[in-house]
C-alpha cells in the first residue's frame, strides 16, 4: 500500500469515527465504541480488537467491548473482572508505560508466565495495547490481537491505535461524567422529595403539618368547586391534654399524641381524606365528596378510634381514658367564592362546633350549620 495514500485513508477514517463519537447521544456510547473497534480492527487487519476498562484503583479489568474477525473465537465472556494478581506483569507494564506491545508471544520474559499462558489459551501470537487516558487518569486500554500469524507492530500501528485510544478515552470519560451527573441529579431529586416531605410533615406524629393543611384545603376547595361536591372540615382537640401532660410527663404525652394521630389516620383511608396536626393537641381533617350523614359517621369513627386506645387519663374530668372532641362544617364551594375567605369561614364554623362539643361535656362531635 502507498504510505501516503494509506495515511490519507486512515486520517479520513479517524475523522469519520471521531465525528460519530462526538455527535452521539450518551445512550449510543456502547454502540459507537463497538463501531470504532470494528473499524480499527478491519483497517489494521487484526483478528480481534477490544476495549478493557479498569476499576478506580486499577486492581481489576473487564473486557467491555470486543470485535472478532469472522471465523475466530470471541473471549469477552471469559475476561470479566480480571484481578491484578492474575496478570501482574501486564498490569505493571500498562500502568507504567500506558502501552503493551508484544510482537511474538513466545519471546515473553519468564516473569510474564501468567500472561503467556493466557495468550496461549486465546491462541494469540502478537498483541498491542494502548492505554485509555483522560484527565491524567488511566481508564483502561484498547488492544488488537493477531491469531493467524505473528506481527511486527510498526510505529504507524502504535500511532493509529493511540488516536483511537484517545477518542475512546474521551468518550468513556464523557459517559462517566454523564452517568455521575445523572446519579447526582437523582440524589438531589430524592433529597428534595425528602425535604419537601419533612417540610410538610409533623416531626412528632408523622402526619401532615399545618403548612401541608393550608395547601391541601386550598386544593380541595378548588376541586370541590369544579365538581360541585360538598367538602367537610373537622377540627379535633384532645380533651384536657394539659392535665394529662402535667400528670404523666411530656414523654408519655408525646406518645399519646402519636397514638391518637395513628388511630385517626387509620380511619381516614380514602385518597381524598386528609389529616394534619394543627398545633399542640389539635388536629384538622378534610373529607371530600361527603354529605352530612357520612360526615357524622366519620366523626363517630374518629371518636371511637381514640376511645378504643383506652389510654388511661386519671386527671380527666370527662372519662377515665383519653378522649377527643370534634367540631365540623360542611360546605359546597362555589366558583364565585373567594378561597381565602371561605377557608376562614369554614375554620370559624368548625371551631364554633368544637366549642359547643366542649361546652356540652367533651368526648363528642358536632357539625355546624
Amino acid at each position: 500500500m502507498d504510505v501516503k495514500a494509506g495515511q490519507v485513508s486512515f486520517d479520513q477514517l479517524i475523522s469519520e469515527l471521531s465525528t460519530r463519537l462526538i455527535n452521539s447521544e450518551p445512550a449510543e456510547t456502547y454502540e459507537c465504541i463497538e463501531e470504532v473497534i470494528a473499524a480499527i480492527g478491519n483497517y489494521t487487519d487484526a483478528d480481534r480488537c477490544y476495549v478493557f476498562e479498569f476499576d478506580d484503583n486499577i486492581q481489576h479489568m473487564t473486557n467491555t467491548h470486543e470485535w472478532v474477525r469472522n471465523g475466530y473465537q470471541a473471549h469477552i465472556d471469559d475476561l470479566q473482572s480480571i484481578a491484578l494478581e492474575e496478570l501482574p506483569w501486564f498490569f505493571k507494564e500498562i500502568k507504567a508505560h500506558h502501552k503493551f506491545i508484544v510482537n511474538n508471544v513466545e519471546q515473553l520474559p519468564a516473569e510474564a508466565s501468567a500472561e503467556k499462558a493466557e495468550f496461549d489459551r486465546e491462541e494469540i501470537k502478537s498483541v498491542i495495547c494502548v492505554g485509555l487516558v483522560a484527565n491524567q487518569r488511566l481508564l483502561g486500554f484498547v488492544g488488537c490481537d493477531m491469531v493467524r500469524k505473528k506481527r511486527e507492530w510498526q510505529s504507524a500501528d502504535i500511532r493509529h491505535l493511540g488516536l483511537v485510544a484517545d477518542m475512546v478515552a474521551n468518550t468513556l470519560e464523557r459517559q462517566r461524567t454523564y452517568a455521575e451527573l445523572i446519579r447526582t441529579q437523582r440524589e438531589l431529586e430524592k433529597a428534595n422529595r425528602m425535604l419537601q416531605a419533612q417540610v410538610a410533615q409533623d416531626g412528632l406524629t408523622g402526619i401532615a403539618n399545618r403548612r401541608a393543611f393550608d395547601e391541601r384545603i386550598t386544593n380541595e376547595i378548588q376541586r370541590a368547586s369544579r365538581h360541585n361536591t360538598p367538602l367537610a372540615l373537622l377540627i379535633i382537640d384532645i380533651d384536657q391534654f394539659k392535665p394529662y401532660n402535667d400528670h404523666y410527663g411530656h414523654l408519655q404525652g408525646d406518645q399519646a399524641l402519636k397514638s391518637v394521630a395513628d388511630a385517626m389516620f387509620d380511619q381516614l383511608q380514602r385518597n381524598t381524606d386528609f389529616l394534619a396536626r394543627y398545633g399542640g393537641e389539635e388536629f384538622v381533617a378534610v373529607i371530600s365528596a361527603t354529605d352530612e350523614q357520612k360526615t357524622k359517621e366519620s366523626i363517630q369513627r374518629l371518636l371511637d378510634s381514640v376511645r378504643t386506645l383506652n389510654i388511661a387519663h386519671d386527671e380527666s374530668e370527662v372519662a377515665p381514658y383519653l378522649s377527643i372532641s370534634i367540631g365540623g362544617y360542611i360546605h359546597t364551594p362555589d366558583a364565585e367564592e373567594d378561597t381565602e375567605s371561605l377557608i376562614s369561614r369554614m375554620i370559624s364554623k368548625a371551631d364554633s362546633a368544637l366549642y359547643r362539643a366542649k361546652s356540652d361535656g367533651r368526648n363528642r362531635g358536632y357539625l355546624d350549620n
